[in-house]
């Protein structure tokens, strides 16, 4: 379905799933078989501020919840089948794993000559009091720009790095935040307008591109990553556990700048047997803002004596989301270690 509009910009709006998308039911929310033609609709009036776009949708809406490393290359497959058609791509998507997605295409799509923005709703779009249609116009708006050539995420105003985001609210419409990078751009509000004003740009922390469009989109298995979250009183037992499952990487979410329990010695040799099997542990820290410190305190000195991958300032959503590209495209371990310490796409100043 194509809505055309002023303006010699050509998007496409992928609809993959999500809350926008939903409607109520005596059940529940529940996707809605027509909601392609319904949010055409519903911009349809509003043309004449909005570039040309077309809308697509997967037949079967991915459920964010359910979402796994298949879904990500299933999307990524799709815009790159399409991607001599537009000039740009806004994907709608569940927001409780969209800034896992937005981070995954980041790494797969690369180099990019045209953006690809991810928003969605806390709302669906049909309920009263939706954020569904602004951020649908602003996307398209940002998407429309010729400046923007990286995946990012739109939401309630923002253009955010999607390597850089996470979800921070379950309620507010401002669902979304980047804690570690500005935003990339914004819509400045106007009272009674969904679509807002004047949309204002920071060319300079926008990223960009070393040479032409770089497409990787390896096969993944699912369970090859795990997340061990440190807490006081943790169980040991789920350090031995967790080598038991054979993962190819872990992601150690530390306290602070870079702490972690010694835990009578048991850490010592997690760690060091990690390093023996070929397991991949990046330290990250559990605190939004700053990143890690290795080393700057005893109590996080034995995870540079265990060489664990500093995960910088990057979130955990960009972490978990790399090594799982990074496994994906097969390479070697130490390859692995050292491709993590590399920016790919922006997702980390370290």
């Amino acid at each position: 379905m194509t809505v055309t509009a002023d303006g010699d910009r050509r998007l496409l709006v992928l609809h993959v799933g999500g809350t926008i998308g939903m409607r109520a039911t005596a059940r529940g929310l529940a996707p809605r078989a027509d909601f392609p033609a319904v949010l055409t609709g519903r911009l349809a009036a509003l043309t004449s501020r909005l570039p040309v776009f077309e809308v697509e949708a997967f037949a079967t809406p991915i459920d964010s919840a359910e979402a796994h490393p298949g879904d990500w290359a299933a999307i990524a497959r799709h815009l790159v089948s399409r991607w001599q058609d537009f000039d740009g791509f806004v994907v709608l998507h569940g927001t409780d794993t969209m800034a896992f997605t937005a981070a995954a295409l980041s790494f797969m799509l690369r180099q990019l000559d045209k953006p690809v923005i991810l928003t969605g709703a806390q709302v669906p779009i049909d309920a009263p009091g939706s954020d569904g249609l602004g951020n649908v116009g602003a996307a398209l708006r940002f998407a429309a720009e010729p400046a923007v050539r990286e995946v990012a995420i739109a939401f309630d105003g923002l253009l955010l790095r999607g390597n850089r985001t996470t979800k921070v609210s379950t309620i507010r419409l401002d669902g979304f935040g980047s804690p570690n990078f500005p935003p990339l751009s914004r819509v400045e509000p106007v009272e009674g307008d969904a679509f807002g004003g004047r949309l204002t740009l920071d060319p300079a922390r926008l990223h960009r591109p070393a040479g032409p469009p770089v497409f990787e989109i390896p096969a993944t298995r699912d369970g090859e990553v795990i997340s061990l979250r440190l807490a006081p009183g943790f169980a040991v037992g789920l350090l031995e556990a967790c080598l038991g499952l054979r993962p190819r990487a872990v992601v150690l979410e530390c306290y602070g700048a870079g702490t972690v329990p010694a835990l009578d010695g048991a850490m010592r040799r997690f760690l060091h047997a990690a390093r023996e099997r070929g397991i991949v542990v990046v330290a990250l820290s559990q605190v939004a803002h700053g990143g890690l410190s290795l080393g700057a305190y005893a109590a996080g000195s034995l995870l540079r004596d265990a060489e664990v991958v500093d995960g910088a300032d990057m979130t955990f959503e960009a972490v978990f989301t790399k090594l799982v590209h990074l496994i994906g495209t097969g390479i070697e371990v130490e390859d692995i270690r050292r491709r993590l310490r590399l920016p790919f796409a922006g997702e980390s100043l370290v």
